[in-house]
């Protein structure tokens, strides 16, 4: 719940607000503000419901905007239980810095990568679910986040459940409260659960150690890459990402985006040679993937890009 915590005491002070276009309806239901739409939630007992969009400049933001946002069947469908915010992301990127710094911070927090992109959430900012543009009808598009928010509230009831149980039986009620998100959000989120999970199913009956231990100990690689890069300690990331490599027994494309980030490490060092023979392995991996493309391109350059801290 630390990140929670985070995002909502880092967003408290840079609030903006940002002029709204549309219908009288829209306009007054759609919030460009995290803060002030988290107040909302939290005074009317609801949820959030967050869209990241190019309305301006991606063809499917707009579709998605006049289709469904903007349609009364859906709004009026959903805004019984939810907060509906709207982040939109100009094409140039070109934003007021107290809105570009929050914007910012919640699609990191949020890991999205592109847009549209929507984020079903508790009014805390926890994640429970994510969508995007759909060629369907407003109002099946409003059933979708419907059957969204029921199955967390299943969750939810699952969640208590736990809390009375022990062992694989707690377990299982665990496994049931963590929503269906993309491996880095759940990781995030509901590190907590997970870590529980694998304590009272020793067996792994439940068949969900070797994810959740992968997905953990990507986060942790990741958090002691940010601690270790802070302070510049470049061989010690090194040796931090060799040893990532060698317990999780990386392989393909996983392994090809460590030695990435190896090799950047080797240049910042100024260790040439390293850096090439790190450069021809990943090459050598799987000569036909996007990695093996992407690394021949910065061997032919002498150039690559920053290291990744996940």
């Amino acid at each position: 719940m630390k990140c929670l915590r985070l995002i909502l005491a880092v967003l408290a002070i840079v609030p903006f607000h940002s002029p709204g276009g549309g219908n009288a309806q829209e306009v007054a239901v759609w919030h460009r503000d995290f803060p002030a739409a988290v107040n909302e939630a939290k005074a009317k007992g609801k949820k959030l419901l967050i869209v990241f969009t190019g309305t301006d400049w991606i063809e499917i933001c707009q579709k998605f905007h006049d289709e469904i946002l903007a349609q009364p069947a859906f709004i009026d469908a959903v805004s019984g239980r939810f907060t509906l915010l709207k982040l939109e992301f100009p094409k140039d990127n070109m934003m007021p810095r107290e809105e570009a710094a929050q914007k910012n911070f919640l699609r990191e927090a949020y890991r999205v990568r592109g847009y549209p992109t929507v984020i079903l959430a508790e009014a805390d900012g926890r994640p429970f679910g994510i969508n995007g543009y759909q060629p369907i009808l407003p109002e099946e598009y409003a059933t979708q986040i419907r059957k969204i928010d029921a199955a967390h509230e299943a969750g939810l009831a699952a969640m208590q459940e736990a809390g009375t149980l022990e062992g694989l039986e707690k377990a299982k009620c665990l496994r049931r409260a963590i929503p269906d998100l993309p491996g880095t959000l759940t990781v995030r989120y509901y590190r907590g659960e997970m870590e529980e999970i694998l304590a009272n199913d020793p067996e792994n009956a439940l068949e969900v150690r070797d994810s959740f231990s992968k997905l953990l100990s990507e986060a942790d690689y990741g958090r002691k890459m940010q601690e270790l890069g802070k302070e510049s300690k470049w061989a010690e990331m090194v040796t931090a990402t060799e040893a990532f490599i060698e317990e999780n027994k990386l392989e393909g494309e996983a392994l090809q985006r460590a030695l990435f980030n190896q090799a950047a490490l080797h240049r910042r060092m100024e260790e040439g040679d390293r850096e090439k023979a790190v450069l021809q392995k990943i090459v050598t991996i799987d000569p036909e993937s996007e990695a093996a493309q992407a690394a021949t391109e910065q061997l032919e350059k002498g150039a690559i890009a920053e290291p990744s801290e996940n």
